[in-house]
């Protein structure tokens, strides 16, 4: 018995030692896509300019593209924001 719950808590560590918060989960503006034989083809979305998406593309035959995720969230949050008030003046 003992040994079954060494295993379980084991088996749970192990699960959730690569596991993120949501607040850890960092979505920068541009990706990289494509490659040669030797790269995995998955877009890395880990570049916050332009220039260095473009830096760690060269010479890998990989393009830069913006992040569909990083928009959707920049749309998301501009369409949450409450509507200003526009005073105007009676002249």
């Amino acid at each position: 018995m003992r040994l079954a719950l060494i295993g379980l808590a084991t088996a749970i560590a192990a699960l959730t030692a690569g596991v993120q918060s949501g607040s850890a989960q960092h979505v920068s503006r541009y990706c990289t896509e494509g490659g040669g034989d030797n790269s995995s083809g998955l877009p890395d979305c880990s570049y916050n300019t332009w220039e260095q998406c473009r830096a760690s593309a060269s010479g890998l035959a990989r393009y830069c593209t913006e992040n569909p995720d990083y928009i959707a969230r920049a749309t998301e949050s501009r369409s949450q924001e409450p509507r200003r008030k526009v005073r105007r003046q009676n002249n």
